[in-house]
């Protein structure tokens, strides 16, 4: 699998009870990405992508999506507003009968140490609504 950022344009989908969420290129579905930074108002974002080099180069004829070295990321980045992030610890699901997923409100997921995961969150505003969005941290080192 090869590793590759993508700028690319999203919009923003509501939902029903006020919440809205970001909708991105139909050629993402079913790929293997995590969002870099998302520009405030949701139009854009940075994307890190791990798939293989036949999807890689799918994604490069997008025209929504453009392929980005690591320092042009790494400067659309910073030209980009500074982000609210937040952190927040992952919590735990349980299969149930019937092959759905319950959330488990006092129970966290852990990793191989026994210590809770946390996951960043970037709170992105795009017109009146405000969207948590899971983000790469500068720990994961993008790569």
């Amino acid at each position: 699998m090869a590793v590759a950022f993508f700028q690319v344009q999203l919009s923003v989908k509501p939902k029903e009870g006020g919440a809205a969420e970001l909708v991105l290129p139909d050629v993402l579905q079913g790929l293997n990405y995590q969002f870099v930074m998302v520009k405030e108002g949701g139009e854009e974002a940075i994307i890190r992508l791990e798939a293989s080099t036949t999807d890689l180069k799918k994604m490069e004829k997008e025209n929504n999506c453009q392929h980005l070295t690591e320092s042009q990321m790494r400067t659309l980045k910073e030209s980009y507003p500074a982000p609210k992030l937040k952190q927040k610890y992952r919590l735990r699901t349980q299969s149930q009968e019937g092959g759905e997923l319950e959330t488990v409100n006092q129970a966290f997921a852990i990793d191989e140490q026994g210590n809770r995961i946390v996951d960043s969150l970037q709170t992105v505003r795009a017109g009146f609504y405000l969207i948590d969005v899971p983000v790469l941290t500068t720990e994961n080192n993008y790569g």
